[in-house]
């Protein structure tokens, strides 16, 4: 068994993100001053010999050193040993009243809570002694079986009202009944009942059951709470008094102390009987006559002797911290010793190193200058600027992707332009498009092969759909965007280009129609997708307006959906029925 001791210390754990937060912005800052000197590349080359891994590394030492700093604070604790504590003690089991009556503030606050004040100051005196809770009304309940849990005790006091008690009255003879089955079947003189009560007994057997309790040796003992004059009873609402209990006959309800009935009960089971005050409820005096009783030896098993741990966490931050301390931010003299870098002769292993480091420099540079020729429109030297790179480094799927677009871009532009006379008849702008959307749907098929990004998946399955559409392939295109979908089904630009794929598909020959040649509706042949950037390719929606994309969708994807405007279900039919006297 462990626990801290001071765990309002790990608010201190706070600061971490704030730590890294000044961190990020230093580092920003300082490559912002770089950049004002020259060129980065040509500053690093400068300064071969500053390590970035280091500095990172020197970042997550103190956050570690600085986690271990406050967990040795909040001083870890741990039990040593399962020890054997050995107690003396009477059980009692304290019954208390939830009917509707004890909501009534002849005590100040009112009945309940002033009985409930009492209880708690009698557990914070309990030194050995078992106790038990039992609540009633027109029914009795064990709150909290017979224990020397004393905080649970005072927690499952504390959410005593009458609510928890379904059926309301005041049914004394269950209480007493409960009570006794909640004692071990030992024999002996050292079991006890309290009842706090306003004594308002609606049922007759409570004198009988407490003979019986008595003939098993437990002493009963009564405290009456109320006034003798009687008070009515407040029909509370969210904290507000919203009127007064009334009885059948409309007559308001008031309840007054019964101190013959809780005197009877007292003297059958040689207890004593207590009537409760403002200034005192008169626990005392019933523990007191309790006190009297014989003592059982109770044994309980409990966790003891805490050991501070707090000295391994110290010693643990001192050594991120040193450790922090110690690295420097240059690179290791063991690898300046390698000399890989330094004059004009390069070993095998320098060698090899920066050509792999410029062969990756190259890649970038040329995705670099894609892009840029990209956003100026340079579509045709983008195309090239790419394939280059591919050249480099044909497994790079960033520079595939980029590619795609272009050459989608490009499909764009060929399909506007008008037919050249000088080139083949069958070369028209239409088929010189199509290869080139073949060649960009080949070139996303390939990137969605080698990557597993969600997001990524969906946007490259939507271009794929967008490439066969543009060429209205609609039955490829479908297959694109249901597969787009799969992995975000609320694209609602996929949807509509799935819609409107649909909508076009012409529909399927049958038997003998296969030299039919089908022509397709001219009006959407300009509409395009969206033009696709460096990243993220959607389409433009076409002439179909959004209502009717809406129906269609909802007739293919939405079939068994139906309006529910059935009313709830009534309430259960076994409810019990209110007893004549429900206070």
């Amino acid at each position: 068994m462990f626990k801290f001791q001071n765990i309002v210390f790990f608010y201190g754990l706070i600061l971490i993100p704030v730590f890294v937060t000044i961190y990020t912005i230093y580092l920003i800052g300082k490559k912002r001053k770089l950049k004002q000197l020259g060129d980065l590349k040509l500053l690093h080359l400068l300064t071969p010999y500053v390590s970035k891994r280091k500095q990172i590394i020197k970042v997550i030492f103190f956050c570690l050193g600085f986690v271990s700093l406050i967990l040795a604070i909040c001083n870890l604790q741990t039990g040593s040993k399962l020890t054997e504590v050995k107690r003396e003690g009477a059980d009692v089991i304290v019954c208390l009243d939830v009917s509707n009556s004890m909501l009534a503030q002849d005590l100040s606050p009112n009945r309940l809570t002033r009985a409930k004040y009492a209880l708690e100051k009698m557990i914070d005196n309990l030194q050995g002694d078992r106790l038990g809770l039992v609540v009633f009304a027109g029914e009795a309940y064990v709150q909290l079986p017979i224990t020397t849990d004393y905080s649970a005790a005072k927690l499952f006091l504390e959410s005593v009202n009458p609510g928890i008690v379904p059926v309301q009255g005041t049914d004394l003879a269950a209480a007493i009944e409960k009570a006794s089955e909640s004692f071990s079947d030992d024999e002996g003189k050292n079991r006890a009942i309290i009842i706090i009560s306003d004594g308002e007994n609606h049922q007759p057997e409570a004198i009988e059951k407490a003979k019986e309790a008595n003939s098993k040796g437990i002493m009963i003992n009564t405290i009456g709470i109320g006034s003798l004059n009687g008070v009515p009873i407040p029909l509370i609402e969210e904290g507000v008094i919203k009127g007064y209990r009334k009885d059948k006959s409309g007559q308001t309800v008031v309840t007054k102390l019964n101190p013959e009935a809780l005197k009877e009960i007292a003297g059958a089971a040689n207890g004593v009987y207590v009537q409760a005050s403002q200034a005192d409820v008169g626990i005392n005096a019933v523990m007191d006559k309790i006190a009297q009783l014989e003592k059982n030896q109770i044994e309980n098993k409990m966790y003891s002797d805490y050991e501070d741990q707090f000295q391994w966490f110290l010693a643990l931050s001192l050594l991120f911290f040193f450790l922090e301390f110690l690295i420097s931010e240059r690179v290791s003299e063991w690898f300046k010793k390698l000399n890989l870098f330094e004059g004009k002769k390069l070993t095998a292993v320098g060698i090899l190193l920066l050509s792999i480091k410029g062969l990756s420099q190259n890649d970038a540079k040329l995705i670099y200058q894609g892009n840029k020729l990209f956003y100026d429109s340079n579509y045709t030297v983008a195309e090239l600027r790419y394939k280059e790179s591919l050249k480099e480094n044909p497994m790079n799927a960033k520079a595939k992707y980029n590619l795609g677009n272009t050459q989608f871009k490009i499909a764009k532009q060929i399909k506007k332009s008008k037919p050249d006379p000088s080139l083949n008849a069958k070369m028209t702008p239409d088929s010189m498009a199509n290869l080139l959307l073949d060649e960009a749907a080949n070139n996303y098929a390939q990137v969605a092969n080698v990557i597993s990004n969600k997001d990524t998946l969906h946007q490259i399955w939507h271009n794929i759909g967008n490439c066969y559409l543009n060429q209205k392939k609609y039955e490829e295109a479908i297959n694109a965007y249901k597969k787009s979908l799969k992995l975000d089904p609320k694209d609602e630009e996929t949807r509509y280009n799935l819609a409107f794929a649909l909508k076009n598909r012409p529909p399927k020959q049958k038997n003998g129609g296969g030299g039919q040649n089908q022509q397709q509706n001219k009006k959407e042949e300009d509409k395009e997708n969206k033009d696709p950037k460096q990243n993220n390719a959607q389409p433009q929606q076409g002439q179909m307006n959004k209502e009717q994309a809406e129906q269609l969708l909802k007739a293919l994807m939405h079939k068994e959906q139906k309006l529910q405007d059935k009313r709830k279900q009534k309430q259960e039919d076994a409810l019990k029925a209110k007893p004549e006297k429900d206070w």
